[in-house]
């Protein structure tokens, strides 16, 4: 059985965790799916945005604690985060939209693979959470979770190990809507087929120069803009776009 679940609809991808016996926990077979996902994403000029979700009870509980290596000596190089196999879209250069539609455990690796996507939907059932130092382990995440949250939020989840609810992760700014559990999928497909009305490739520039500008200087980050943004701005949508707004129609888009 696929522990990923690879789904085109048109434009939209669906990626599901489909481990539900085990809570979507991520193991070594599930992270070489996953993988191999993000990379045939990021390389389909047909799929313009994805929806990662989980099958079962649960969006994804974290790593498989199960098939952890406890024997010998760990390094952080064997690592979901850091290791040679990296489970995050982030690191294969997925500047395409994603989405992520959650529920129940939203735990450890689970919540560090949700905040890799770009925008959250939770189902109220959600809870959020970084259980790691409740045995003893560091939260490896713990240096990115600067992005997302003040301070004094991320202390409070990475000290506290306590999980929060869907409405707490929405007034701390986590996710960007809470919905009934039944809704969640419509409500990322509707999110999904809204993101598709745009020019996929203005979306694919905006989000590669939003993510590597985090650190970059002000003379850096106009850089980045002129080399990204130029040759959008001079491309085939680009025109179209302009066109159509004028004429009053939508936009024919043919990614270039």
């Amino acid at each position: 059985m696929q522990s990923v679940k690879y789904e085109k609809e048109g434009e939209i991808a669906f990626v599901t965790l489909n481990r539900p016996e085990k809570l979507n926990a991520i193991d070594l077979k599930t992270t070489e799916e996953l993988i191999k996902i993000w990379i045939d994403f990021k390389d389909d000029d047909q799929l313009w945005v994805a929806v990662l979700n989980g099958e079962g009870k649960s969006f994804c509980a974290g790593a498989d604690v199960g098939k952890m290596d406890l024997g010998g000596t760990w390094n952080i190089k064997k690592s979901l985060i850091f290791g040679d196999k990296k489970m995050g879209p982030s690191n294969y250069r997925v500047w395409k939209p994603i989405i992520a539609a959650v529920h129940g455990h939203v735990l450890g690796a689970g919540f560090y693979l949700a905040l890799e996507c770009d925008l959250i939907i939770a189902a109220e059932n959600s809870e959020f959470g970084l259980p790691e130092p409740r045995v003893g382990i560091p939260t490896l995440f713990t240096p990115y979770l600067h992005n997302y949250l003040p301070p004094c939020f991320a202390m409070e989840l990475l000290l506290t190990g306590d999980r929060i609810n869907a409405k707490r992760a929405y007034e701390m700014g986590l996710v960007n809507r809470v919905v009934s559990r039944d809704l969640l999928l419509d409500s990322a497909r509707s999110m999904a087929e809204k993101i598709c009305q745009n020019g996929p490739l203005s979306l694919r520039a905006i989000k590669e120069v939003f993510q590597r500008s985090r650190e970059m200087d002000s003379t850096s980050r106009f850089a980045l803009l002129e080399q990204i943004f130029t040759p959008v701005e001079n491309s085939e949508d680009a025109a179209e776009g302009k066109k159509a707004f004028q004429e009053k129609r939508r936009p024919q888009w043919k990614c270039r």
